[in-house]
């Protein structure tokens, strides 16, 4: 296919023969069968593993033959019969396991497992087990049953070829290994055969049946690979290689750990993390295990291991001794690691969310354990063998890895040459050589009181975070508000850990926020502490480590970006500081610049210095706001430097060292950044520094303590109470229409609504088959707007809004401070200072008073903590009212398959059509259809897979009604009622306020089912904690059950439900018929809500007319006694009707 491909002929055919080679048993002494390497095809094209195990399957079996390989649980392959691959998906696939006693392969069970399903192919070969297998008895099984027999060495071929690991060389019909595992080469992969025939079919399987062209720098860079492989120093790597693997496996096992499969004789070990004991009942996972590991610069891989459901469920981890142990690392350091990975395990806290499918686990460690692990780690690579030179390892790397060097160096600012021209007396401290005075520290102190000083700021830590969720992250972390902070303005702050202790004093600035979306900030720390706040934000950032013991749910809002400004490599990034303090500063700097001579104290200014490009801050070391600082790249200090020395010497400049800087710190009562100075609590500071803090905020690390020991010092605030009005039944916008097609009403939270018009049955028919057109004007609608939405939102309710992008809403709980359930409501996202929420019609008076009451800051919204408030004020508005004017908005609901079919009819234009068609589920297009402009979500109540809401003027609503059932008629539109509103959602399993959620019983989210969207990781919304406890005791659950007779008394709200022994174990909490058959939901004890579990109701008489019956033994001919129904449990969600997206 190929012409002028000479040179990639012999290359390749050199790596075939190197192969060979290596794999040849002719001159093994030990070897049971002599193969030679004239004996064996080689085909060296595949690009993995992967591939060429699909160019087996190709060459040998047909879609539906039957394939035996070890199950993906079990240490098995994606490629040997998972489900997630093609190969589970086109093969009739039969997976063979590990004993369950002995955790190894008993070949007996393997044998008649063959013997029953007869395969075509068997393949021997694993990713995780970690013992060699008997060949001569997998050959004799598969010719037990005429198989193909596959040898899967992808992961031992290197110590195939060193004897370190039985060769399947004259077992196996064909045998494929990989190169880039223990034969520590390029990543490819090799087919081996010793039959002719078959080898043909291989090559013809791999080209052209699986790839293309020829890919020759693999396969050149494989006959490098397979030389090294001969030689005696291969050879003693592997031994190595299996003996670290042991040592690592046995220091783990006696530090506690438990290894999978009982050890290893190869080059891999899996721990069991299931055996680990967990001090808040939830089991640390692979996934959470081997992230936090790969933190501390451990890379390991989660792991299936036998017992596990599914792979992302994985509750192993596993090793490989490979890399390592060609890094020259041996028995001393593999104790080491255990030690290192033992640590890291055993203080992780496992725990875990509520997800839509499932519980999502999760895992924290504490900051100290993974930054000295980290350093650990380090040191142990400093000390491994590397191809780089020495003065490049402790080059910079940048964001994120300032890690990079394990023996910390000396650092110096660009300054050095001029302290030294200026006979400074040098110092080193905290990592930097700096000056600590120059002349005479008197002269210097004197100075900074009278004049003028100058000093050289380069060894603290300017840090600049940047993201979307920058500002939120910020507030999470500072004691001050940054809410209140506009560009160009400078907070200035503490940063507290989860035991109110000191980080570090910090100065904010807000430098701006992008077309993008994204904030940034420049933090300006203390030089001991910079590489602690760095550490601080990042690990906050990535969400892994604990910050609050009383709540492992909480996590601070992230990610962002943590750039060291002082360590960047990009271009033109780096920055360093200079200060400039004293009386005569102004007068300097009006030299230079006289309009920066009137910045304010705290604020700053982006641009020029002179000619110099940078930022200059009026912070100041003092209340006197006469100090200066400036953020430069340092390339330009010197000149920076320079200037402020020579406009400065009329008014008596003095360049100062750490003396002076201390000195002015301390007078200032800042707290000292020398790290053998006491760092202070969080209380002591508040007392000291008050204008550091704001209690009022919802949440920041710490304040919990702090607000426990200042709790006399709480704010009074009134009580939230509402009380509900007396009002006349209300009508809709669309009450005539109504009246037009023959409803029948019935009154709903105070409107006259309509409950059916032809049938209820046949409304809810066309809801499922066609489509059905609802009146939801009835339901309210309030805009939340301004710079403080989101942080108003996220007080107020459950769900997370900053997920939300424009054009996308989401199902929530707003909650009282007692954690009880206001209303659910759903939240729509119109842009970032804009959103709109829709509240049920019962709660719609109380919502926004509720939402009025909390922005207003007057109540009280914490039980414990009455100070706490929302950061800043929103905007709020009535959509619902007439006074909103051309804003005022009011929903109507289409649901059904044809839904969309008749929003396209009544779309002229065909970008609207395609917008239409791209909406997804719980996202919105704000558009004009039909010439009349309305926000259209996909989204509703009926739980149908397509439907929409519209939400439109009041006045419009009529028009469009009109439109959708004389354009929709062709589609089966059917105006629907309340009635089929209630039984489609019971249908679909979807809660109603006051009877699957609240009401008499309190029913929280999770008994509801509907956990997922109670967001836990938020450290603070109001009603968190009171629900938490609650949740924590719950023993009741919503669930779905179905009458099964027909033909029987209405099940109603309230009655009661017995099991199978007549023991109570809950009521009714809504019921409908839905095809002549009785839906409903119940509230019962949690231990019977199984799928299929039988129960019995009892349908009481209405009215309070409950008949006393007469006791069983006094029975006579004509009495009566109540007789329950039975009925059986059913999914909690029906399987085509889903939830709202969290």
């Amino acid at each position: 296919f190929y012409k002028g491909g000479e040179y990639v002929n012999f290359v390749e055919a050199l790596a075939q023969r190197r192969a060979a080679e290596c794999f040849a048993t002719d001159k093994n002494p030990n070897a049971p069968i002599k193969v030679s390497a004239d004996e064996i095809s080689v085909n060296v094209q595949p690009l993995s593993g992967a591939a060429a195990n699909n160019s087996v399957y190709e060459a040998f079996v047909e879609p539906g033959d039957t394939v035996m390989g070890m199950a993906l649980a079990h240490g098995g392959h994606l490629t040997h019969g998972s489900q997630f691959n093609r190969s589970g998906r086109r093969y009739n696939i039969v997976s063979y396991q590990v004993d369950r006693v002995t955790e190894k392969l008993d070949y007996e069970i393997i044998k008649r497992l063959a013997i029953q399903h007869k395969p075509k192919m068997i393949i021997a070969g694993y990713t995780s087990y970690p013992w060699a297998p008997d060949w001569q008895k997998f050959r004799k099984i598969a010719d037990s049953v005429g198989a193909i027999l596959f040898a899967d060495i992808a992961h031992p071929a290197g110590l195939v070829i060193a004897g370190q690991y039985p060769s399947p060389v004259g077992y196996a019909d064909v045998i494929t290994l990989t190169t880039h595992k223990t034969l520590c080469g390029p990543r490819g992969a090799v087919i081996l055969s010793t039959d002719e025939e078959k080898a043909q079919r291989i090559d013809n399987a791999v080209f052209p049946g699986e790839q293309g062209g020829p890919h020759v720098n693999k396969f050149a860079a494989m006959a490098v690979a397979f030389k090294i492989a001969r030689t005696a120093k291969f050879k003693k790597l592997q031994e190595k290689i299996v003996e670290n693997a042991k040592v690592l496996a046995s220091s783990l096992k006696r530090r506690g750990l438990r290894i999978a499969y009982g050890g290893t004789n190869t080059h891999l070990l899996v721990i069991d993390l299931r055996a680990m004991e967990s001090r808040a009942g939830f089991s640390l996972k692979g996934e959470i295990a081997a992230r936090i590991l790969d933190l501390c610069g451990l890379v390991v891989n989660k792991n299936t291991i036998p017992g596990d459901e599914t792979a992302a469920d994985a509750s192993g981890i596993r090793l490989g001794t490979p890399w390592i142990t060609q890094r020259g690392l041996g028995k001393e350091e593999m104790e080491k690691l255990a030690e290192l990975i033992h640590r890291v395990l055993t203080r992780i806290q496992p725990f875990s969310y509520i997800g839509l499918n499932g519980d999502l686990p999760r895992g924290k460690i504490d900051l100290e354990t993974l930054e000295e692990v980290k350093q650990e780690v380090a040191e142990l690579a400093g000390r491994a063998k590397a191809e780089t030179f020495a003065p490049d390892r402790e080059a910079k790397l940048g964001y994120p890895d300032y890690h990079s060097s394990a023996k910390p160096y000396l650092k110096e600012t660009s300054l050095l040459a001029m302290h030294r021209k200026l006979g400074a007396r040098l110092v080193e401290t905290n990592g930097w050589r700096m000056p600590l005075h120059y002349q005479n520290f008197a002269q210097e102190l004197k100075a900074v009181r009278k004049t003028a000083v100058i000093f050289d700021l380069g060894d603290m830590g300017l840090l600049k975070v940047s993201g979307e969720r920058a500002k939120p992250l910020l507030q999470g972390v500072s004691t001050n508000n940054l809410a209140k902070l506009k560009p160009g303005e400078v907070l200035p702050s503490f940063l507290l850990d989860g035991r109110a202790q000191l980080i570090d004093e910090v100065s904010i600035l807000y430098l701006d926020s992008d077309n993008r979306g994204r904030d940034h900030y420049l933090i300006v720390t203390n030089r001991s502490r910079t590489e602690k706040v760095k550490s601080w934000l990042g690990g906050l950032s990535d969400g892994y480590i604990t910050f609050d013991k009383d709540d492992i749910f909480a996590k601070i809002e992230g990610p962002v970006v943590v750039e060291d400004l002082g360590e960047s490599i990009e271009e033109g990034a780096g920055r360093m500081g200079i200060g400039l303090c004293g009386p005569n500063s102004s007068r300097i700097i009006s030299k230079i610049d006289s309009s920066l001579a009137n910045l304010k104290r705290f604020y700053f200014r982006q641009g020029k210095i002179g000619d110099i490009e940078g930022i200059i801050s009026r912070i100041g070391y003092s209340k006197d706001p006469s100090g200066f600082e400036f953020y430069i790249h340092p390339n330009d200090a010197v000149k920076l430097w320079n200037l402020l020395l020579r406009q400065g010497k009329e008014f008596g400049i003095k360049p100062a060292g750490l003396q002076v800087r201390n000195q002015v710190r301390s007078e200032a009562g800042i707290p000292s950044n020398e790290e053998t100075e006491f760092i202070s609590d969080g209380v002591s500071l508040y007392k000291t520094h008050p204008f550091y803090f704001d209690l009022s905020k919802p949440y920041f690390i710490g304040q919990k303590i702090i607000n426990k020991v200042l709790e006399s010092w709480a704010v009074k605030k009134e009580e939230f109470q509402y009380r509900e009005e007396k009002r006349k039944v209300r009508q809709t916008p669309l009450h005539q229409e109504h009246l037009k097609l023959g409803a029948s009403f019935v009154t709903f939270a105070g409107w006259k609504m309509p409950l059916c018009y032809i049938g209820i049955s046949e409304e809810h028919q066309a809801v499922r088959e066609a489509a059905g057109l609802f009146d939801v004007t009835h339901m309210g609608v309030i805009e939340i707007a301004g710079e403080h939405a989101a942080s108003l939102l996220g007080m107020v309710s459950t769900n997370y809004v900053r997920w939300l992008k424009d054009g996308q809403s989401h199902y929530a709980y707003l909650l009282a401070p007692d954690g009880n359930i206001l209303d659910d409501v759903m939240i729509y996202r119109r842009g970032w200072d804009k959103y709109m929420m829709v509240v049920n019609a019962v709660n719609e008076k109380k919502i926004w008073a509720w939402l009025n009451a909390v922005n207003s800051k007057k109540f009280f919204i914490d039980q414990n903590y009455p100070n706490k408030e929302v950061e800043g004020k929103a905007l709020l508005k009535n959509l619902k009212s007439s006074s909103s004017g051309k804003d005022q908005k009011a929903d109507l609901a289409v649901q059904g398959p044809n839904s969309p079919a008749i929003l396209q009819k009544l779309a002229k234009e065909p970008e609207l059509k395609r917008k239409l068609a791209r909406i997804a589920k719980n996202e919105f297009i704000e558009t004009e259809l039909a010439g009349i402009e309305m926000i259209i979500s996909r989204s509703g109540y009926t739980g149908e897979t397509i439907g929409y809401e519209l939400y439109l003027h009041p006045e419009n609503a009529a028009f469009i009604w009109d439109l959708l059932l004389k354009e929709g008629k062709q589609f089966g539109i059917k105006p629907a009622g309340l009635g089929a509103r209630d039984s489609t959602r019971l249908e679909a399993g979807l809660p109603l306020y006051g009877h699957e959620l609240a009401g008499k019983h309190g029913i929280t989210p999770t008994e509801a089912g509907y956990g997922a969207f109670v967001k836990l990781h938020k450290p603070y919304f109001i009603g968190k904690k009171r629900l938490v406890e609650r949740q924590a005791h719950r023993k009741m659950e919503i669930i779905r059950f179905k009458m099964k007779s027909k033909g029987i008394k209405m099940a109603k709200s309230e009655d009661p439900i017995v099991d199978e022994r007549g023991q109570y174990i809950g009521r009714v909490t809504s019921c409908a018929l839905v095809e002549g058959i009785q839906l409903g939901m119940a509230y019962v004890d949690k231990t019977f809500a199984q799928e299929g579990r039988k129960i019995s109701i009892f349908m009481l008489a209405r009215g309070g007319k409950i008949s006393p019956e007469p006791s069983k033994d006094k029975l006579t001919r004509g009495d009566k006694v109540l007789l329950h129904q039975e009925a059986v449990v059913l999914s909690r969600f029906a399987e085509e009707k889903s939830k709202p997206v969290a």
